[in-house]
């Protein structure tokens, strides 16, 4: 086992005495952020670009280009070894933007728009106009271009950040949202859809690409997007079409939807946790165009029927999936710190519910959120948790404070950033990193260091900084 969490605790206690100030929740932030551009922008290949490496040696500070193991729950196919993925930088470019607001420091705002332009520059199908991002595809240091020998574009499971794209290249960002037609059988946007679409190929999916829920919501909420930010109301026209496709396909005694459309399999029939991410971005594509009251009503609707079907009173906690007549279909409970590729996280859940809290002001979803949060507090942390585990339990606490006001969420937040800063934190000469498992030696930015960093920032937010802008104070996934 590494000593590192004992030298860096014997460190603190020698700091404290000798009456030196301890390091802030800002300060861990900001080293980060220092060494990320000091030590992983791409130096690699002909081309020196501003990008991030999404993943770093943080013993030798350097991006390699294999021979790094996938952490547990990640596909080897689905990560940016030797480049990276604006996807999964997602919410570490957020970070950036705010903690210039924050530090009064311009150039981390400045590296993010310059990694951003670069992206939407070079990154970029020239058939189609689709980002060489998401669940499949990277941009590679290596050889300067994107690894399309992975071939399928396809999108994650946060929200794009298309507002981010869209102020520094609105041409390029609005040509990759028109591109998600391509994952449509046809340009009737009314269509069935394919969670894949060929990179490199300027034509239509055929069916039977497993249409799973969470894309849904996805493409209606970036359909709408477009539309707000064009007016053109043929993207009105496809972001309505997405956002009922499951409506349509529910039980309209229960409201749960299957999982995926076409799928004969008896969990793609089943319900999951994945309706509370299409009724998530479902209320977010509503708030981008508030006319559209159907949209919201389906979104409240979807989460409201997780709560009811999902929740086990007996045991205090929500089953992993139900037939979509209500029935059980187990006895297997969510577990909160299981994040792997194909599911939902019970965490992810309780965020969601904590966001219809405040928007919504409904006391079904707080207490929801209380309920999962109280999961999470009482279920030991396995051995290899992931960062991103801690930093989702990090943020729904914050999320509750934000919601309630009570001091008991503030306390438990700095609960979570104890315990990731002894287990995540690698120091290093430029700062330090934070790693992807407890002691482990990488940082991988596909597993959620940027959730991490999010909560540490709003932590000392709400702490001290008093910044005017609300939009700063948002940290919706």
């Amino acid at each position: 086992m590494s000593i590192g969490p004992a030298v860096s605790r014997l460190a603190a206690a020698a700091q404290r005495r000798r009456g030196a100030p301890s390091v802030t929740y800002l300060d861990y932030v900001l080293r980060f952020a220092d060494t990320l551009l000091a030590a992983g922008l791409d130096v690699v290949g002909p081309k020196k670009t501003p990008l991030w490496a999404g993943v770093i040696d943080a013993e030798t500070l350097s991006a390699p280009q294999e021979g790094v193991p996938p952490p547990p729950g990640v596909r080897e196919s689905d990560r940016a070894v030797g480049g990276c993925n604006l996807y999964h930088d997602a919410v570490t470019l957020r970070v950036f933007r705010v903690l210039s607001a924050v530090s009064g420091k311009p150039e981390y705002a400045g590296a993010a728009r310059q990694y951003i332009d670069f992206y939407l520059s070079h990154a970029v199908d020239e058939a189609t106009g689709f980002l060489g991002w998401g669940e499949h595809l990277y941009y590679d240091f290596y050889r300067d271009e994107v690894a399309a020998e992975r071939r399928w574009h396809e999108l994650l499971e946060w929200t794009p950040p298309w507002a981010e794209l869209w102020e520094v290249n609105a041409a390029a960002t609005s040509r990759a949202i028109q591109a998600l037609r391509y994952h449509y059988e046809s340009d009737d946007g009314a269509a069935l859809y394919n969670r894949h679409a060929a990179w490199g190929r300027a034509e239509h999916q055929a069916s039977g690409g497993q249409p799973w829920i969470k894309h849904s919501g996805l493409f209606a909420y970036s359909f709408m997007f477009l539309h707000k930010q064009t007016g053109d109301r043929r993207w009105l026209a496809w972001s309505r079409a997405a956002g009922e496709l499951y409506w349509k396909h529910r039980n309209v005694s229960t409201d749960l939807t299957p999982s995926c459309i076409g799928d004969a399999r008896e969990e793609a029939q089943a319900a999951s946790a994945g309706m509370t991410q299409l009724g998530y971005w479902l209320v977010k594509t509503y708030q981008l165009y508030p006319r559209e009251t159907a949209i919201w009503t389906r979104a409240v609707a979807l989460l409201k029927a997780y709560q009811r079907f999902f929740y086990d009173a007996r045991r205090d906690g929500y089953l992993v999936s139900v037939s979509v007549d209500g029935s059980p279909r187990g006895e297997e409970l969510a577990r909160p710190w299981e994040i792997s590729y194909g599911g939902t996280s019970l965490l992810s859940v309780g965020r969601i519910a904590a966001y219809f809290a405040r928007t919504e002001k409904d006391p079904v979803f707080l207490e929801m959120a209380r309920r999962i949060a109280r999961i999470a507090k009482r279920t030991p942390a396995p051995d290899n948790v992931s960062i991103e585990g801690v930093g989702f339990a990090l943020n729904l606490s914050l999320d509750l404070y934000d919601v309630t006001g009570e001091k008991a969420y503030l306390d438990e937040a700095r609960s979570y950033v104890d315990s990731a800063v002894r287990k995540f934190w690698k120091p290093t000469p430029t700062g330090g990193l934070f790693v992807r498992q407890p002691y482990d030696r990488y940082y991988e930015a596909k597993v959620g260091a940027g959730d991490l960093l999010a909560g540490l920032l709003r932590l000392h937010m709400r702490q001290g900084a008093s910044l005017k802008d609300p939009a700063l104070y948002d940290w919706s996934f």
